[in-house]
């Protein structure tokens, strides 16, 4: 065997495994592709649960607040159709406008509850106010995890050399869970 047929033989092997290598890459950061992707889903799927037991717990609420408060019929059926349009939200743009819009209804239709002393007391009203809490700390847990999971989705596809393989199989970057109102954004001002 002489030196060139050698040096051939040792290039094609060195050439195998750089091959080999790179495959071996490419299927586990395929893999990660896939983990974190049905990551992102379920954390989507779990805050759209919490969602939907929210607004399964807004007609209690509402006729709570509703049999004390009968004239505030505004907030009432300003309330219910904003129920009616967050369920029926597609977009995870759509969902977060209708989430705060809502969290902003609670806080009036709460405001109303405070003029009715005997509405405070109401134990059916103290239940359905602790458990919109419990729930409004569930979806807030949720939000924040399912954007930790599209944070590290969008980090992968960001970096060299797991976006050679993420374009490759056609991922995309996931969007954020984010806030759309500028009340949340904005320093609150206090004034003694």
């Amino acid at each position: 065997m002489g030196i060139a047929a050698l040096i051939g033989f040792y290039l094609l092997v060195i050439g195998l495994v750089i091959v080999l290598l790179a495959g071996i890459y490419a299927v586990v950061t395929y893999n990660r592709f896939v983990h974190l992707k049905t990551t992102v889903e379920s954390a989507l799927s779990d805050v759209d649960v919490h969602l939907t037991k929210r607004y399964n717990l807004i007609p209690n609420l509402v006729e709570t607040v509703k049999g004390y408060a009968e004239h505030e019929s505004g907030v009432f059926e300003e309330v219910t159709a904003l129920r009616s349009r967050a369920m029926q939200a597609t977009s995870l743009d759509e969902k977060a406008r209708c989430d705060d819009s809502l969290r902003g209804l609670f806080k009036s239709l709460f405001a109303v509850a405070e003029n009715y002393p005997a509405l405070k007391a109401d134990a059916n009203f103290q239940q359905l106010q602790k458990t919109l809490q419990e729930l409004e700390n569930s979806i807030e847990s949720g939000r924040r995890y399912y954007n930790a999971a599209v944070r590290e989705h969008n980090i992968l596809l960001n970096s060299f050399p797991a976006n050679i393989v993420g374009r490759m199989f056609s991922f995309i970057a996931q969007p954020f869970f984010e806030s759309a109102g500028d009340q949340e954004r904005q320093t609150p001002q206090v004034d003694f």
